[in-house]
């Protein structure tokens, strides 16, 4: 599965940009890096899980992240569905942002609460 793949390689692409973050916390230029390379893991994130879903058998209904997400939780590949929603609803602030502090606030998710339900799926990914 290819989306599934793309997706195992963008975790571990955002797992560095958040060591370097980590590393950095007052560059911005890393920070709106690895803020980036967030909004494609996310997008890779729930369409590995619709391609994976699909494969499944499941119907053929889910046409938006969330419906994704919602069944993604409902079949037990994902954990905590209210940090997945709550970085879909940062993904779609992700290409607003002109203030700092939600800059700031979003990077802090992506390294403390995101990264690590985006390694539980690509470990889920990797065992199924």
């Amino acid at each position: 599965m290819k989306k599934v793949a793309n997706f195992l390689q963008a975790v571990q692409r955002l797992r560095e940009a958040v060591e370097e973050h980590l590393k950095h916390p007052d560059n911005d230029v890393i920070r709106d890096g690895m803020i980036q390379r967030f909004e494609f893991t996310f997008e890779l994130s729930w369409k590995a899980a619709k391609e994976y879903l699909l494969d499944q058998g499941v119907a053929n209904e889910l046409n938006f992240p969330k419906q994704v997400l919602k069944t993604a939780y409902g079949n037990q590949m994902i954990n905590d569905e209210s940090v997945w929603l709550d970085m879909l609803e940062s993904r779609n602030r992700t290409s607003h942002i002109y203030d700092d502090r939600i800059a700031a606030k979003i990077a802090r998710d992506i390294s403390t609460r995101f990264l690590p339900v985006l390694e539980d799926l690509a470990e889920y990914f990797r065992e199924n």
